[in-house]
């Protein structure tokens, strides 16, 4: 199965990881191009006991990619993994706004059915918004393209 991770932190990265690890082939987006670069060099931007030798191995093996191109990683993964930050805003809450901008790119470039999972950590009625984010997307695209959101 082709499986994009948006996000290469502690959530995304090891969920991408551990997804190519059992044989799917794994997509991994971040807007960090020195990220990016580390994790394509063999380096593992986090700690992780044991996660170097998975990422390693499975990149070898040609089922582990990074990428920063947004437009390649929403083609790429009939299911999109939302793994990104929800820092607190300023009343405790989860700051959402990394979340619905992946949603939004995933509106913005998605031509085919996509599963988008919900894997960042999120309140309750996350999926909603992520749905709208979407759909306001294909909206202004003038299209309609199937999509499921899941948490």
């Amino acid at each position: 199965m082709k499986i994009t991770v948006v996000g290469t932190g502690y959530v995304g990265l090891v969920s991408g990881a551990c997804l190519a690890e059992v044989g799917n082939d794994v997509l991994c987006l971040d807007v960090n191009p020195e990220k990016v670069r580390v994790l394509r060099d063999g380096g593992i931007p986090i700690h992780e006991p044991g996660l170097d030798q998975v990422v390693v191995r499975n990149v070898a093996a040609g089922r582990l990619h990074f990428t920063t191109d947004v437009e390649e990683a929403v083609r790429f993964g009939t299911v999109q993994f939302i793994a990104v930050g929800t820092p607190p805003d300023e009343d405790g809450s989860a700051d959402l706004q990394y979340v619905i901008a992946a949603a939004r790119n995933i509106g913005r470039y998605m031509t085919d059915h996509k599963v988008v999972i919900d894997k960042s950590t999120v309140p309750v009625g996350t999926a909603d918004k992520v749905r709208e984010a979407i759909a306001d997307e294909l909206a202004k695209r003038g299209i309609e393209v199937p999509y499921s959101v899941v948490s």
